[in-house]
């Protein structure tokens, strides 16, 4: 193997090595306007493009100059990346007996020790830095930092364990400790530590979700509760509610920070969690912290135009459309021109809730300002016409400028006529009324036919929010079409149930699984079936259903479903006397 000698260049002596290593520590470090400045501007040219054969001649250059410190750590980036670490131990064997209390070096020496496997004479290195620093926290701190980083952490906690029997403590120790504990899957210590951390050092909040994200989920509860313990400091809340966003659950973690006291860190904290909410499309979660922002910087005259704007979107994208239409209007700037991209949020929210008029109005408004961009807009005034149930008017609007045949819209308009083809090929594009659509292709894809005004009135009819002409209709069309029927009874059935009609859904969920019993649409029906006479307190009935259901579709994806709710039923007068 080279010795690091031989990297460098003939004229240069061993003497003249050590010569130059043995300047003072404090004559190394000299600032970036000393004459080595321009050779350490250059090595670290080459260490950026990769060109390291060409560093290593450059550090070892500026180790000639005098410059021991910078030289040292960027040989040792250097051969890192080509695995030659090991090169650089017989300098730091020359170096560090000169200074031999100098941090950096003893911390290089240790790096370098340990990734090379030489554990038995990093113990030595670190245990001479301790004895010339017996009460110091440093050597501690960096050879635990060192041994967790690759991956050692039993022996990392010895370190630490030494660490707070000689210093009394382990408070200055308080991050090695934290990622000690989480290291070693030691989840509630681990968050107690990273507690006590963010109490004088916030700042470390990233690091803490880092480690705190991997605990397990029967781990998670005592994570939880190390880091609400004991008035916990604003890093631990912003934490934990990073954590739940990571763990699959934001309106949890929104509910972490959402009552801390206003105050201008809060108002931080709030706007970095619906940054990562945006980030993770978590929009219900972004929606509500952009409003607790928007609020709170109006409560102080300040008016936050983009935060409210981003508030829009995530409302829009939540489904929420009176937040969304809210908040479009707190966007904008009277004094200026309407932006295209605010009212279009306002029109797509207007037409989500059918307010087709008042759509039309807000474009009028806008149009001078809007100029050629208002026609772009006549799709979403044409949908809300179509939400509010007025197809006519739908088709006024669109008049001057018709869609393309794939556009959602006209999707939309070829099934309330009936043309089941036209409306089969646009509505797999929608982007628009996502829970109609869905329910519209599951129906278009279980049937052939080409066209049924019954299915398109039934559709309109829920456009219009008429829930019993669209029963009617659905049950019409389930005589019409054999092949969707069942599909078709079921929808009926959920129009029912969703308007808290149980005793007309009952035997709507009936008819599918006594008709229809190899349908796909069965098993939903028998767990819709129990589920309605738990409400109607027919505890024995609803047991009946839940177990057929378990019985008759074991394969069912909702077999679990039923099973839980099976588990919540109260037991009979029967059961109860057995017990």
């Amino acid at each position: 193997m080279r010795r690091v000698l031989d990297l460098v260049q003939p004229c240069v002596t061993i003497g003249a090595v050590l010569a130059m290593a043995a300047l003072p520590v404090a004559a190394q470090s000299r600032p970036l306007g000393n004459p080595t400045a321009p050779l350490i501007a250059r090595a670290i040219d080459h260490e950026n493009g990769g060109r390291y054969d060409q560093a290593r001649d450059a550090w070892l250059e500026v180790l000639r100059a005098g410059a021991a410190i910078p030289a040292v750590l960027g040989l040792e980036r250097v051969y890192t990346m080509t695995s030659d670490e090991d090169l650089l131990l017989p300098l730091l064997d020359s170096l560090v007996p000169l200074t031999p209390a100098d941090a950096q070096l003893r911390g290089a020496q240790l790096r370098v020790l340990v990734v090379t496997g030489r554990d038995s004479a990093a113990a030595v290195a670190f245990q001479q830095w301790r004895d010339l620093r017996p009460r110091e926290v440093t050597p501690y701190r960096d050879y635990a930092r060192i041994l967790l980083y690759n991956s050692r952490p039993q022996s990392a906690d010895s370190v630490l364990a030494e660490a707070a029997s000689v210093l009394s403590g382990t408070r200055e120790l308080l991050l090695e400790v934290a990622q000690l504990r989480a290291a070693l899957g030691r989840w509630d210590e681990a968050a107690v530590a990273w507690r006590e951390t963010m109490r004088d050092q916030a700042y470390y909040e990233a690091g803490a979700v880092f480690s705190l994200s991997q605990a397990p989920l029967d781990a998670r509860d005592a994570v939880r509760a190390g880091l609400r313990a004991e008035s916990p400091p604003m890093g631990a809340y912003q934490t934990l509610s990073q954590l739940e966003l990571g763990w699959g659950a934001p309106l949890a973690g929104w509910q972490v920070i959402k009552d801390l006291p206003v105050s201008d860190t809060v108002v931080y904290v709030w706007n970095q969690f619906a940054e990562e909410a945006e980030r993770v499309q978590a929009w219900s979660a972004a929606r509500d912290a952009l409003v607790a922002v928007h609020a709170a910087r109006r409560s102080r005259g300040l008016q936050d135009r983009a935060v409210a704007e981003r508030g829009a979107t995530a409302a829009l994208k939540a489904n929420d459309a009176e937040t969304a239409i809210r908040l479009a209007r707190a966007a904008r700037v009277p004094t200026e021109a309407p932006r295209a991209e605010l009212i279009g949020i306002e029109l797509e929210a207007l037409a989500r809730l059918g307010r087709a008029a008042e759509a039309e109005r807000v474009l009028a408004d806008a149009a001078p300002q809007l100029g050629g961009q208002a026609r772009g807009f006549a799709r979403s005034i044409a949908w809300a016409w179509i939400r509010a149930g007025d197809v006519a008017r739908a088709r006024a609007v669109l008049a001057d400028g018709p869609l393309d045949a794939d556009d959602a819209v006209s999707g939309w308009l070829a099934l309330y006529d009936g043309d089941l083809v036209t409306a089969r090929r646009a509505l797999r594009y929608g982007d628009v009324a996502a829970t109609d659509a869905v329910a519209a292709l599951s129906l278009l894809s279980r049937t052939r036919a080409e066209r049924s005004p019954t299915v398109g009135a039934a559709f309109l009819a829920l456009a219009r929010q008429d829930s019993t002409a669209a029963v009617a209709a659905m049950l019409r069309a389930a005589e019409e079409l054999s092949d969707a029927a069942p599909l078709l009874v079921t929808m009926a059935a959920r129009v029912e149930m969703a308007r808290g009609a149980d005793a007309r859904a009952i035997p709507l969920w009936t008819r599918v699984v006594t008709a229809y019993a190899q349908s796909p649409e069965a098993a939903e029906a028998r767990l819709e079936w129990g589920r309605a006479l738990k409400r109607r307190g027919d505890v024995r009935a609803a047991r009946e259903q839940f177990e057929t259901m378990i019985i008759d579709y074991p394969g069912s994806a909702l077999v679990p479903q039923a099973r839980r709710e099976l588990d919540a039923l109260p037991p009979t007068r029967a059961e109860e006397s057995a017990c």
